[in-house]
């Protein structure tokens, strides 16, 4: 299907060392945390709201590292609200 397809391409996209897995490492340099307020008021560490962005793809257990599997589900949860292919195509592409 077309849109696990482009889910794949993302993950392959954000897996920067091709571990067959994404974690905080490869995450570090796409998502700038340096202005996150958590950050900046020194409640948190970069490394934590790195870990709590990975969290949000990781559907199996919290363990810091989100397969493909856990990919795809992520993106088929919020496929099922996007009517549009071309729509999906374009969120993930962003």
């Amino acid at each position: 299907e077309r849109r696990e397809q482009m889910a794949l391409l993302a993950f392959d996209v954000l897996d920067k060392d091709k571990s067959g897995v994404v974690d905080v490492d490869d995450i570090v340099g796409m998502y700038n945390v340096e202005g996150n307020l958590e950050v900046l008021s020194g409640k948190k560490t970069k490394n934590q709201v790195l870990r709590e962005f990975l969290d949000t793809f990781d559907c199996g257990e919290k363990d810091g590292k989100v397969t493909p599997s856990e990919f795809k589900r992520y993106y088929a949860n919020i496929s099922a609200s996007v009517d549009l292919d071309d729509y999906f195509e374009l969120m993930i592409r962003n």
